[in-house]
């Protein structure tokens, strides 16, 4: 995919998710103004009214992140061990952050957290 493809998918992306968000009870009234936010500012709008466990914050957080990396010419690179993130992984999920072999270490090790923690 190129760079140019990359930029639409993941300003589709962007286009749903701040209408999600701008649907959430809490976000209308930070939202009225109409300033056009950039994703760090709806991210720090979001942390402000306490939505930082919603799975809207952590789509903008992996949206954010795509956009980084897609700026520094990392789009596509496992954030754990920098080998390419599969392209099927990628056309499934375009803000996918690691390939499907960190994935699953990612998973299992989250899983382990989470039953220490209860």
């Amino acid at each position: 995919m190129s760079t140019n493809q990359i930029q639409v998918t993941l300003t589709a992306i962007e286009s749903d998710l701040r209408v999600k968000i701008g649907a959430l009870p809490d976000m209308q009234a930070k939202l009225m103004d109409q300033h056009n936010y950039s994703l760090c500012e709806l991210i720090q709008l979001m942390t402000e009214v306490h939505l930082c466990e919603h799975p809207l914050f952590f789509e903008l957080m992996r949206l954010d992140a795509a956009r980084c990396q897609l700026e520094i010419g990392l789009y596509g690179v496992c954030s754990d061990c920098e080998n390419e993130i599969e392209a099927a992984r990628l056309a499934k999920d375009p803000l996918e952050q690691r390939c499907m072999t960190c994935s699953s270490h990612f998973s299992q090790q989250h899983r382990q957290e989470l039953r220490l923690n209860h």
